[in-house]
């Protein structure tokens, strides 16, 4: 695998250096708020219990919460650790003869702090089209926002310079078959969520 992401690293590095000559403080402050947003997939995980507690969505939020299980075992704890391909700004460090070139044009911007896990593919990304998958699936009032905010997502980790094009864009294939994944997953679960949920709720409301 060593041999293929090193023959993407000169498109990556392009697009590297296009992101670096659009920076600007605006920017800057945005792309950092975005990709805070998306840290541990806390604004989907939100989202998905939002949802989850409506009679309405219950079975889409379910869905975005299935996805982002599904995306952690498949992605952070399998994915990343099989290709395990360096960060970009840990590239050079690894072998600074073969990487010389980018040791040279690659500067790291210190916009936010650099992960210690692998780099392919983006968990961001991965959780956020997981997340929006499962739920266009369901609902496109709430997935189309979400797929456009995932998509935003994703270039946010390529601003910040944490991750590779390559890597965004293997964030988003990972993400949307996780997402589906959960789709087929929840068709089994909800009836059995459902049920429960419409207890315990009645159970709340009797006591309360």
């Amino acid at each position: 695998m060593e041999v293929f992401f090193d023959s993407l690293l000169s498109f990556d590095l392009g697009v590297f250096q296009w992101i670096q000559s659009i920076q600007n403080g605006f920017l800057d402050a945005v792309m950092v708020g975005i990709t805070t947003l998306g840290n541990a997939g806390a604004i989907f995980i939100v989202l998905g219990f939002v949802l989850l507690f409506t009679k309405k969505y219950r079975k889409a939020g379910l869905a975005v919460l299935v996805a982002l299980i599904v995306m952690l075992l498949c992605s952070d704890l399998f994915l990343k650790e099989f290709f395990a391909r360096p960060r970009s700004f840990n590239l050079f460090q690894s072998n600074p003869e073969k990487y010389a070139v980018w040791g040279v044009e690659y500067v790291f911007p210190e916009l936010v702090y650099k992960p210690s896990s692998f780099s392919f593919p983006s968990g961001h990304t991965a959780s956020a089209f997981a997340a929006a998958t499962a739920l266009l699936w369901h609902s496109r009032k709430w997935g189309i926002p979400t797929m456009i905010f995932s998509a935003v997502m994703g270039f946010s980790r390529l601003y910040v310079q944490v991750h590779y094009c390559t890597d965004v864009f293997g964030g988003i294939v990972a993400g949307a078959i996780c997402g589906f994944t959960a789709v087929l997953i929840v068709k089994f679960l909800f009836p059995v969520v459902d049920k429960g949920l419409d207890k315990l709720f009645s159970k709340f409301k009797k006591s309360a």
